[in-house]
């Protein structure tokens, strides 16, 4: 591994953030911390993702520490994130293992069962449009609650389930966990 990881753990761990769910990665404190050659505030959904995943499942981690693990994951020096194909392997190294799964039906089974899951899906256009990854679970009946969908919303957001699953899905890691006793997507 190269110097940049620990460089920017160093950097990332000057940051005390509270030990609650992230959305909004343009906002705070979470938006100076760095990742790869970029920052959190542009690179860092899928960690974020796995952050937020591991806190509802009641197992969470410190930002800077999973930041760094995924570092030997970042695409494109960091610029374009996480290769989402690492995503499982991210969630199992910290404790939660996750299966990925490519349907919108097998994912919309998993939210109904209470499992915790995440979702990479295109914002736009297949190939010609950016990918986001967000960590969603069961909020009510036909609804789910979506953490990080926006870069610059500070708060969880609940959406029809119908209109999650229709976006652009790639891939979808569905969790062996349901919410834990610190999650909570209030």
């Amino acid at each position: 591994m190269s110097l940049l990881p620990s460089r920017n753990h160093r950097h990332n761990k000057a940051f005390p953030l509270p030990e609650r769910l992230i959305n909004g990665q343009s906002l705070g404190d979470v938006a100076q911390m760095k990742f790869g050659l970029s920052t959190m505030s542009y690179s860092g959904c899928e960690v974020i993702a796995v952050y937020n995943a591991l806190l509802l499942a009641g197992i969470p981690q410190p930002l800077p520490d999973i930041a760094r693990y995924m570092e030997r994951f970042r695409v494109l020096g960091g610029f374009w994130g996480t290769n989402f194909l690492a995503l499982g392997r991210c969630l199992k190294r910290f404790g939660l293992p996750a299966k990925r799964v490519r349907r919108r039906r097998k994912l919309a089974a998993a939210i109904g069962a209470g499992k915790i899951c995440l979702m990479v899906y295109w914002t736009g256009r297949r190939f010609l449009s950016p990918v986001h990854t967000v960590c969603i679970c069961q909020a009510g009946e036909g609804e789910i609650a979506v953490c990080n969908e926006y870069n610059n919303c500070d708060r969880v957001l609940h959406e029809p389930t119908e209109a999650m699953l229709a976006k652009r899905l790639i891939f979808g890691y569905v969790t062996e966990s349901g919410i834990g006793p610190a999650g909570q997507t209030a």
